[in-house]
């Protein structure tokens, strides 16, 4: 049965302070897959994201899909082009609109989906996405924790 493993840990850290935290992450996480990023409104989710394709060299800035719900970025992480993309599915009523909107095939194509609000579709989740926490301590600082389902 698999159980869900932490990975790696950041702690104490300022939001100013991500970028040693996104270059690290970026190498860390995979090429491909979904990685559901969990955090309370004004974490760092995006912030996290904009950091993450600063890392890999994405020109463009990282803007929060809210309105658009998916930005499609191509990044070179050292073995070639490849398709990162960005989700915010705050704005999404249910899964059948993700659905309607072609997320839900989104999820299983061979790139990479960094995904903001992922609780708003977890039957669509698949089973071995990533987990990326961002949290709030109480004097102002952040901890992230990634995490995967491993045997």
């Amino acid at each position: 049965m698999s159980t869900l493993t932490e990975v790696k840990r950041w702690e104490g850290f300022r939001l100013e302070g991500l970028n040693d935290v996104a270059h690290d992450l970026g190498q860390t996480l995979p090429l491909h897959g979904v990685v559901a990023i969990h955090g309370a409104m004004g974490a760092g989710k995006t912030t996290m994201v904009r950091r993450l394709l600063e890392v890999w060299n994405v020109e463009e800035e990282g803007a929060s899909p809210t309105f658009g719900l998916v930005h499609h970025h191509t990044v070179d992480r050292g073995s070639g082009p490849t398709e990162v993309r960005h989700m915010d599915l705050y704005r999404l009523e249910n899964e059948e609109e993700a659905e309607r909107s072609g997320i839900a095939e989104m999820l299983t194509d061979a790139v990479l989906n960094l995904v903001e609000w992922p609780e708003r579709i977890p039957g669509l989740m698949p089973p071995d996405a990533w987990l990326l926490q961002l949290v709030v301590e109480d004097d102002d600082s952040r901890t992230c924790i990634l995490s995967q389902l491993r045997d």
